[in-house]
């Protein structure tokens, strides 16, 4: 492991015989031809140097130092007003100087000092003074420089230009990130180790928790708000959307209450008003919440392109609404888990048996030419068969409808929506998340489904509609809004 450490070389960063050079290249190679005939300071360098082998004294360094050196052209060798040219600007010599001294300096801990070209994948000809083509250089530098075995990586702040030094942090950030560190280096006063790297992370994965949040991607918001370092509610609030999205509902209650417990004033009010709203889906068992809860979930991952997930949840959604209606309007129950099959069977087969019209409805009624089999109970085919019994005006036992003309509309056109979604069916039954190991890209269900995927969540909100569901405003989008403001505060 090694310490990395990387420098602009300003006009300031050289002093020879007590004196600054005032023209760089020109005085500066000079100086190098002569390099032992002279007496060179490093007032910015050096002390950043002893100050990081102070922390480091066990582990060998290596120092980047890059310079300018600029292409010669009629821009680069015009004067300016005081009748020096931006080419005679350049620190390519002192740069030199700087490596080389340093070298000699720091023998037995520096094992490498060098010095580098500022330059992009074409070269240097670039205005090292303008952020985009300082950005875009050291973009290339990072990449091509980068040390992976590297401990920790310093960046001296001063000296050099100021977009070359800007880019220099921000690009050495991004590829060293926690293991970056910065120190600034007033001439004649003590180095400072800032927190401007740390602050940096901390702006980036704010940037990223936000982008996430518009995706709706609530574990990769979580990532970066852990990052960000935001108050502990908002954490308990994400993770109470991450949980509740995974329909873990008992683990959603615990964030929410933590959420509420460290919110104040308007957040606390938010996280009991969520809080509450969970239990219409864990305590209540609402099958109306439970359907809106499975479309926004589906929403998501159609969002965050998990489209074999997506699919997974319309077909939940395809029985649940089933489930609605046969218990809606037959009043006939569909919950077979093990606790409660045996009780529900029966009762299921008495209603049935009850009313004869229903009943002899589905022993005529046949699947791929095969009868029905009604009597193991409401699966999915059986549903669909009760469904279309009342659609078209079934009768109770009593002689009357199951469902008023209005109603009957209603159903049939939850009924053609219903077949619509049918059609991934075979893409579903394909993937991983059911009986194969397809994948099921977007292009995929854009073939697959009439007006392509855009329309599959209307098609879901226009069945909650005619099921006379009224959808409120998803929780999640109400989630991501507000986090979103608190990462957008200042701190």
């Amino acid at each position: 492991m090694t310490i990395l450490i990387m420098c602009n070389i300003g006009n300031s960063d050289l002093v020879a015989d007590g004196k600054r050079p005032q023209r760089p290249r020109p005085e500066g190679e000079a100086l190098w031809q002569t390099f032992a005939n002279h007496h060179f300071e490093l007032p910015i360098i050096a002390p950043c140097l002893d100050y990081i082998r102070r922390q480091h004294p066990n582990e060998p360094a290596r120092l980047i130092c890059f310079y300018t050196d600029q292409p010669e052209s009629p821009a680069t060798t015009r004067p300016d007003r005081s009748g020096t040219s931006l080419r005679d600007k350049d620190t390519i010599w002192f740069a030199r100087i700087a490596a080389r001294l340093a070298q000699e300096r720091y023998a037995g801990w520096l094992v490498e000092a060098r010095a580098e070209r500022i330059e992009n994948q074409r070269g240097p000809d670039l205005n090292p003074s303008i952020y985009d083509e300082a950005f875009e250089a050291y973009a290339y530098l990072m990449g091509r420089l980068a040390d992976p075995d590297a401990s920790f990586c310093y960046i001296l702040t001063a000296g050099g230009i100021p977009a070359c030094n800007f880019a220099l942090q921000l690009q050495a950030i991004i590829v060293y990130a926690k293991r970056c560190r910065f120190v600034y280096p007033p001439e004649g006063g003590r180095v400072t180790d800032l927190r401007i790297g740390e602050k940096m992370l901390e702006s980036f994965q704010r940037i990223n928790a936000i982008a996430a949040l518009e995706q709706r991607n609530f574990p990769a918001a979580l990532l970066g708000a852990r990052g960000a370092k935001v108050a502990e509610w908002v954490l308990a609030l994400l993770e109470y959307a991450v949980y509740r999205e995974a329909f873990d509902f008992q683990r959603a209650q615990q964030a929410i209450e933590q959420a509420e417990r460290l919110a104040s004033g308007t957040q606390r009010a938010f996280c009991a008003e969520l809080r509450d709203d969970l239990s219409r889906l864990s305590e209540r068992n609402d099958p109306a919440a439970l359907l809106c809860e499975v479309a926004y979930s589906a929403e998501i991952a159609f969002r965050n392109g998990r489209y074999a997930d997506m699919l997974g949840r319309i077909f939940r959604f395809q029985e649940g609404v089933l489930r609605l209606i046969v218990e809606r309007y037959l009043g006939l129950p569909t919950d077979f888990s093990q606790a409660v099959r045996e009780a529900n069977l029966a009762r299921y087969l008495e209603q049935i048996d009850a009313n004869p019209a229903l009943r002899d409805y589905l022993e005529q009624k046949t699947i791929d030419g095969k009868p029905l089999r009604y009597r193991d109970g409401p699966n999915r085919p059986v549903m669909q068969a009760l469904l279309e019994y009342v659609r078209d005006g079934g009768l109770r036992s009593d002689g009357k409808p199951f469902a008023n003309k209005q109603e009957r509309g209603r159903l049939g056109g939850v009924k053609a929506l219903l077949d619509r979604l049918d059609s991934l069916a075979q893409l579903r039954n394909q993937s991983v998340i059911a009986h194969g190991f397809a994948g099921v890209s977007r292009e995929a269900i854009d073939e697959t489904y009439k007006d392509g995927a855009d329309q599959i969540m209307a098609d879901l909100r226009e069945v909650l509609h005619l099921l006379g569901i009224v959808e409120a405003p998803s929780p999640f989008d109400r989630i991501a809004q507000q986090v979103r403001v608190e990462l957008q505060r200042s701190v």
